[in-house]
């Protein structure tokens, strides 16, 4: 069964307002992760991943829009990075 994967211009948009890599915004999620007690290890290739539609599994996207409402100084959530829910 083929994925139905589109761009992810949300996040690209908020990446660049944030002045981001894709490696800054893999550090961030890794600190904000570790902030909790979880150990992840993404790179600047999964965010690549992420922007051409790849859904990263929970809480990767409320860690990521933690992320960014820190960077930008307003709220950020993860629909708004163009995310989508999961099932748990």
């Amino acid at each position: 069964m083929a994925v139905d994967r589109r761009p992810n211009a949300r996040l690209r948009a908020l990446l660049a307002e944030a002045g981001w890599s894709n490696e800054q915004c893999a550090r961030a999620v890794n600190a904000a992760g570790a902030e909790i007690g979880l150990v992840l290890r993404y790179d600047r290739t999964s965010v690549a991943h992420w922007l051409t539609g790849t859904q990263p599994r929970p809480p990767v996207p409320q860690l990521l829009a933690e992320t960014l409402s820190r960077r930008l100084g307003r709220v950020a959530t993860p629909a708004g990075a163009g995310f989508t829910q999961h099932p748990a």
